[in-house]
């Protein structure tokens, strides 16, 4: 709900960017919708006017204070900061939940590693997490039951979104798998950037597909909560991330050659499956 699915840039839908973006809400939510998106967009560019790493620290801390009380914010387009807040007042959201979102964006000044599964799990939930908690409220669903399902999904979202742009994302220094895995696996950045597919670097996506596929299994009962149009909306977004999977691993994990895509047919039968209730993968 980034690397992901839901995250840094909006990229072609046929990629599945952003998942429940702000089109597929009612109306009368779309609004707010489109502004916590642009919040957390905007945030993946953070504009940074301080240089120096004590001061960009100290830069951050000050901003994530204002997010939380509503005040001016320099690290995101005022207009973007304004809609935000009164998308949290309106709809009664947390805008502790922006300033998570602002905590995370630091890593964005620098080249992006994570050196374990845990600081990479860490990131996940204050970035895409914090969004993802955002939109799930906005919709009505605060259960203390809930919300630990809407981060699953998203965790499992932004997972299927960083390997499907691993090649861009590497381009411009930010890699989302964890250090220590490449390393237990045998995978280095450079095979990563050539892009050379063997049995060290097939035994390192097999394990982040298993997480992924974990995520989207234990997102999946949001479903039995959801009625009308937030329940089309869920299954068409579902099936989407599911299929990207199934792409992913019938290529052999394969991103190089070509974008890694949902087709003008998988979005028919997402759509199909979304109406008729079916779920299997071919």
């Amino acid at each position: 709900m980034e690397g992901t699915l839901m995250d840094d840039t909006a990229r072609d839908d046929t990629v599945l960017p952003m998942p429940f973006n702000a089109t597929s809400w009612a109306k009368p939510l779309r609004p707010a919708a489109q502004a916590l998106w642009d919040w957390h967009l905007s945030l993946a560019t953070p504009l940074v006017p301080v240089k120096g790493e004590g001061q960009i620290i100290k830069f951050f801390e000050e901003e994530v204070a204002q997010a939380e009380a509503g005040g001016p914010m320099r690290v995101v387009p005022s207009t973007v900061a304004e809609a935000a807040y009164a998308a949290c007042n309106t709809h009664s959201l947390p805008r502790t939940l922006l300033a998570a979102q602002v905590g995370a964006a630091i890593r964005y000044v620098s080249p992006i590693r994570f050196a374990t599964v845990a600081d990479l799990t860490t990131f996940i939930q204050q970035r895409a997490g914090s969004h993802g908690r955002l939109l799930g409220r906005l919709a009505g669903h605060t259960g203390s039951w809930q919300l630990p399902r809407v981060d699953e999904l998203t965790r499992a979202y932004f997972l299927i979104g960083s390997l499907a742009t691993l090649p861009t994302d590497l381009a411009r220094d930010r890699l989302y798998l964890p250090l220590d895995e490449m390393h237990h696996a045998g995978v280095t950045e450079e095979q990563l950037r050539r892009g050379v597919i063997d049995e060290n670097m097939n035994r390192l996506f097999w394990k982040q597909t298993v997480r992924i596929r974990d995520g989207f299994a234990n997102g999946q009962s949001l479903v039995k909560d959801l009625t009308g149009w937030q329940r089309r909306v869920f299954k068409k977004w579902w099936l989407g991330g599911l299929y990207l999977l199934s792409e992913f691993e019938k290529r052999k994990y394969d991103v190089w050659s070509r974008p890694l895509v949902l087709s003008p047919l998988h979005h028919f039968q997402v759509k199909l499956q979304a109406l008729v209730g079916k779920t299997s993968f071919r």
